[in-house]
């Protein structure tokens, strides 16, 4: 069937906070998040519905339709304190993947019965976005980056082999990129916290694998890359191997941006720690 999305925006306060915690169990799991204020976000949400094509107006469903449908749900939080002005964090944490759950539940509901809610995307920032499908465990996402030189040359092949293959790519003194990651993990959310993980830990985990590349030639300082061409393929492959144990089973998906055209994904089999 055919997936059609439409964008949508809307601004949001929350505050990370329990009531049934202390200030310093509070402060130790949500740090800066905690402030009784609140902090905000200009929140991005992608809709993604399916359905059969009608056939007198070969739409899914008319995207102004869509819009009202959608508009009316967001206006509940528009330009609301998501703890205080809603009802639906009195006994759970408004955090991004609390928020498209609950999302889900509202569009879904005021969709008409010929169509079907496939996907939600909703970005807290740019470079941090939850997802959910309505079946499958919810899924969180963010955007890391790091410069690294390279050259392509594969050592079975001949010097002329290597520069009919390679091109400029096998420049003798390298070539580099602003490579950008895309980490996405799944899982259960956590109930007492509302986060799938904790972002700081996530964050430490991936800079413990990008940093050792961060500002290096990769063919000649990161042993991975001495008997095989840095592709951004074996790139990829690499990244994945040392994030899935860290990650302990979460990891569901890379995705590399070698160059803003040139983009990779990989979802290899999950290796989960002894």
């Amino acid at each position: 069937m055919v997936v059609a999305t439409r964008r949508f925006e809307f601004s949001a306060a929350h505050r990370y906070w329990r009531d049934d915690w202390s200030a310093e169990e509070n402060e130790r799991v949500f740090g800066p998040y905690t402030s009784p204020y609140g902090h905000g976000h200009n929140y991005t949400l992608d809709v993604s519905i399916t359905g059969e094509l009608d056939e007198r107006t070969g739409m899914v469903m008319n995207m102004t339709e869509l819009k009202a449908i959608v508009n009316d749900v967001l206006e509940e939080f528009d330009h609301k304190h998501l703890n205080y002005d809603t009802p639906y964090f009195r006994d759970q944490v408004p955090t991004t993947e609390n928020l498209v759950r609950v999302l889900w539940r509202l569009i879904a509901a005021r969709l008409p019965t010929h169509v079907r809610l496939k996907h939600l995307r909703l970005y807290e920032q740019p470079d941090l976005w939850a997802e959910y499908d309505g079946v499958g465990e919810t899924q969180f996402a963010r955007l890391y980056t790091f410069a690294a030189a390279h050259r392509l040359h594969a050592p079975t092949l001949s010097d002329e082999e290597n520069l009919a293959t390679y091109g400029k790519c096998n420049n003798p003194n390298g070539h580099g990129h602003n490579y950008t990651l895309e980490v996405t993990v799944q899982g259960p959310i956590d109930p007492a916290t509302g986060m799938l993980v904790d972002l700081e830990w996530l964050d430490r985990t991936v800079h413990s694998v990008i940093d050792r590349l961060h500002l290096r030639h990769l063919d000649r300082e990161i042993p991975a890359f001495a008997d095989r061409p840095s592709t951004a393929e074996h790139i990829i492959v690499y990244l994945w191997n040392e994030l899935a144990p860290l990650l302990e089973g979460r990891l569901a998906l890379l995705r590399l941006w070698e160059t803003r055209k040139n983009i990779f994904s990989y979802a290899g089999p999950l290796v989960i720690p002894a």
